[in-house]
């Protein structure tokens, strides 16, 4: 195993909501500005980075945001004991970064991908209702004949990109032993106009971030929430397919381990003459 996937690994384990966090500890400058840096490290669709941060560190807002927004006295105190608090922000007007990001992007992406990005973010995620109801019966028409992108709202859009840059940060975070909670249990009105937050945003989440309070680090070791099993969640080639990572099977082999008791599930597929299902996990 390399050095990396041990870290990452560690990380990855160690990492878990934190309950109560220690107050008045002060996050130092340089673990925020580097915590911050690698969080806007995060993918994005098109590059195009639909979201922004709110980083609290003031008590009196976060005693603001706590007693008059969060659900919950869990939530209200973790806001309050808290180092800090990141809100995430997700841009439901994305198509307004196009020319920010194009001119970014000027010495980086190649000038083909460059002529037609406008164009392809414009159409892709371009905001209204009814425009969307448009290119949607059309993608779903076009998509017999050639593959088509699915449209979806701007702010499902949005909102996938955020959860990449709030699980980046989470992440980040861990790497220099911060502990966080990410939370959903906020008023999202009451929140907006507490911070000042224009209506082009949705507030998706918001993640409290300091050191976990000693007593309750003690409890909690050893104590990971658990998780499915991988052979729940993870299939092989197709929905439905056991997953096996000692398994080196090829698309020819599937087609003789079919139980021809079995009906074939019906799908393109099969429909194409490519292998049918030949193990179902039953999901309850």
């Amino acid at each position: 195993m390399s050095s990396k996937s041990s870290i990452f690994r560690s990380i990855v384990q160690s990492r878990k909501t934190c309950r109560r966090f220690e107050p008045g500890r002060r996050i130092p400058d340089k673990i925020k500005e580097d915590v911050l840096n690698s969080t806007l490290r995060s993918p994005s669709s098109f590059n195009l980075q639909p979201s922004q941060i709110i980083f609290i560190e003031s008590q009196d807002v976060k005693d603001a945001l706590s007693e008059h927004a969060m659900l919950g006295p869990g939530n209200q105190y973790r806001i309050k004991q808290a180092s800090a608090v990141a809100v995430f922000l997700s841009d439901l007007e994305p198509t307004k970064r196009v020319n920010r990001i194009h001119q970014l992007e000027k010495n980086h992406r190649h000038p083909n991908y460059r002529a037609v990005f406008p164009l392809s973010t414009s159409f892709l995620i371009g905001e209204g209702h009814a425009a969307n109801l448009i290119k949607g019966i059309a993608t779903e028409w076009l998509s017999a004949v050639k593959p088509m992108p699915e449209i979806e709202p701007v702010q499902a859009w949005s909102y996938k990109n955020t959860g990449l840059l709030a699980q980046t940060f989470v992440y980040a975070a861990e790497s220099y032993d911060l502990s966080t909670a990410m939370m959903e249990g906020f008023d999202p009105r009451r929140t907006r106009d507490l911070l000042r937050i224009p209506d082009r945003y949705a507030i998706p989440l918001m993640v409290a971030t300091g050191y976990e309070y000693e007593e309750e680090q003690d409890f909690t070791q050893g104590k990971e929430t658990p998780r499915l099993d991988v052979s729940e969640i993870v299939f092989s080639d197709y929905f439905g397919e056991m997953w096996d990572p000692t398994s080196n099977n090829t698309a020819s082999s599937s087609r003789n381990d079919v139980n021809e008791d079995e009906p074939a599930f019906q799908s393109p597929q099969t429909a194409t003459g490519l292998p049918p299902l030949r193990s179902k996990i039953n999901l309850k």
